[in-house]
């Protein structure tokens, strides 16, 4: 446990591949000591969450589907989508099976007794992804949100979730944390008690799309909080703190629109574009100025997690160490 303040971790994957990267758990186990963290944040699947990390994890982050609102409309072309990909471009063929995909990726979790689950309460339009003219409003995005959460959760024991919901912005339609009256849709909506907001730093730089230089990016991320007041940002539990400046990217994407290629491609052509442009436009980089710590300190969220992403354990330990050394007091 920290010494003080919200408790340290760092994000990894439930899955093969990731936690074989790090060594498994005496290896994930020995970051966490080494970094002097208090645990792991686990992105879990559509599977049983693998209970042998149980001690480890503090927070869940749940699985996200690309566009789950054009599914919730039934704005999607389906045909010829296999299962595990649907799961993970709108959660499910029809409403109901998008209910019980996500009424099961929260319940799958639940034997890790997390603090916190992590769920984005976002969408982009597929079709729209490089000009982001996407057609969909906050409005439209966070009330179908409210919808799917709130018949998942009438399903499960109590009708309440197993763990807090805590419900992460982006930078598509949904919550973008840009305008207070996002917090206020949810609270009207949403027919159960134990939710409340991740805070994630790189995506709200990137929704803000003036962050071209760290000490800049801080101080607009700490304006667009007080837009939302202090009511809102109470509703902060968890944060994913990481650095994006990607907006001169955004700019020119934005300015040149999708591409012949990419309206012409289907849905499984247009994944296979999309997914390297939103890893260009969503960093996930480590803060180097020691401005980030008064975002925490504006936030005041029970976690932070370290959020990276990188491919092998020296570049994790690198970033942690870059950026752990703004919290001295741990």
């Amino acid at each position: 446990m920290g010494v003080s303040g919200p408790e340290h971790l760092f994000n990894i994957s439930a899955y093969d591949f990731d936690l074989e990267r790090l060594g498994g758990g005496q290896g994930i186990e020995r970051m966490v000591t080494s970094q002097r963290l208090d645990g792991i944040e686990m992105l879990t699947g559509h599977f049983p969450a693998p209970v042998e990390f149980k001690g480890l994890v503090r927070g869940v982050h749940l699985p996200y589907a690309v566009d789950w609102y054009s599914g919730w409309k039934g704005l999607h072309d389906l045909d010829g989508i296999d299962d595990t990909q649907l799961a993970f471009l709108c959660y499910g063929r029809d409403r109901e099976q998008m209910v019980m995909t996500v009424r099961s990726m929260i319940l799958n979790a639940a034997p890790l007794e997390p603090a916190y689950g992590v769920v984005h309460a976002g969408s982009p339009n597929l079709r729209k992804v490089f000009s982001q003219d996407n057609g969909f409003s906050d409005r439209e995005v966070l009330e179908a949100f409210a919808e799917l959460l709130n018949d998942a959760v009438a399903g499960m024991p109590g009708q309440r979730p197993p763990y807090k919901l805590a419900l992460e912005n982006l930078w598509w339609p949904g919550l973008r944390l840009l305008d207070r009256t996002e917090v206020r849709i949810l609270e009207d909506r949403l027919e159960f008690d134990d939710w409340g907001i991740c805070l994630d730093t790189g995506h709200l730089m990137n929704a803000l799309r003036d962050c071209r230089d760290e000490e800049g990016a801080v101080e607009s991320a700490l304006k667009a909080l007080d837009r939302i007041g202090d009511d809102s940002v109470d509703r902060i539990c968890s944060m994913h703190l990481h650095m994006s400046l990607s907006a001169d990217y955004q700019a020119e994407t934005m300015a040149a629109g999708e591409s012949n290629e990419y309206l012409d491609a289907d849905i499984e052509g247009k994944l296979n574009i999309a997914y390297p442009h939103f890893g260009r436009m969503d960093w996930h980089m480590p803060f180097r100025t020691a401005a980030c710590a008064a975002l925490v300190a504006r936030a005041a969220p029970t976690h932070v997690t370290h959020e990276f992403i990188t491919p092998g354990c020296e570049e994790l330990r690198t970033k942690l160490y870059t950026q752990l050394a703004h919290f001295p007091s741990r």
